[in-house]
């Protein structure tokens, strides 16, 4: 039977208010090791660290800016059943490298290309690949 993202998924590792600071979001993501946070705001949000890089580039100051307004509103989701290939194309069609998972539309984890590549290189087996080092 083909993978599914429910085979390869992890779970959500960081999860904040709008209303945090971009560097108190710098810091949370990379004590989780992880390149992604939810937003809990209506119709969900994301941010991740791309969007941190973003902001840096462009001058902001990381310890008055506020996640609220860097964040992605109402990211891509696909359900857990959803073959991989299928969130592979996705992932490569919408640009992203994060897709959030549900389950009868409440959150149960996060699909990433360094799963889904750890996988499919045969690298790591289901649900086996490390978690990222250097951080």
């Amino acid at each position: 039977m083909p993978p599914t993202v429910k085979d390869v998924m992890g779970e959500v590792k960081v999860r904040l208010s709008p209303e945090v600071t971009l560097r108190n979001l710098a810091t949370r993501l990379s004590d989780a090791r992880t390149g992604l946070a939810i937003v809990d705001v209506e119709g969900g949000g994301v941010i991740s660290e791309r969007d941190v890089l973003r902001a840096i580039a462009a001058g902001t100051d990381l310890d008055t800016a506020v996640v609220g307004d860097h964040m992605t509103p109402h990211p891509v989701s696909v359900p857990a059943a959803t073959p991989l290939s299928e969130a592979c194309n996705l992932m490569i069609n919408r640009s992203v490298r994060h897709l959030l998972v549900d389950d009868d539309g409440e959150l149960v984890g996060v699909l990433n290309m360094r799963d889904v590549v750890g996988v499919l290189s045969g690298a790591a087996d289901l649900g086996q690949v490390p978690p990222a080092r250097g951080s």
